[in-house]
């Protein structure tokens, strides 16, 4: 997966993007693991003790699984059923996709925040500069 850089002078921050990423991106699909175990314990506890030892060997299955994904990034093959419903995306992929674009609204929105703010003190400023010179002419002259 590739990060798109917010801003192509910064290098550092495409790495720190990057490595951003990959954290949630880890976070993520431990999420996901543990939420199929706890469905297949779920219904392990309606089912008979061979499914119950058949979700075990899935549970240490999910577990090396979850330790061999935890900080490597995946290639671009992701998983075969996802990349079959979204034009050769995962989920993981499409997440951090939406993840990235509202951080990166987030970052926009602040910015125009801070310009806004600062038009707004110029203004303030000029308005004050033009109402004490209209004073100043209006003073009759002793």
């Amino acid at each position: 997966m590739y990060i798109y850089p917010s801003s192509p002078e910064s290098a550092s921050s495409l790495q720190s993007e990057e490595s951003a990423a990959i954290k949630i991106q880890a976070g993520f699909r431990g999420y996901r693991v543990r939420k199929q175990i706890h469905r297949s314990t779920k219904s392990s506890s309606q089912n008979s003790t061979s499914s119950h030892r058949r979700n075990q060997r899935q549970r240490s299955q999910n577990n090396a699984l979850m330790e061999n994904q935890g900080n490597t990034p995946r290639p671009n093959g992701g998983d075969a059923k996802a990349n079959g419903e979204n034009g050769g995306k995962s989920v993981e992929d499409r997440s951090a996709t939406k993840i990235q674009a509202g951080f990166r609204g987030f970052l926009v929105r602040k910015q125009q925040k801070i310009a806004k703010d600062a038009a707004v003190k110029i203004q303030a400023g000029f308005r004050g500069f033009k109402a004490r010179k209209e004073l100043k002419q209006c003073e009759p002259i002793a």
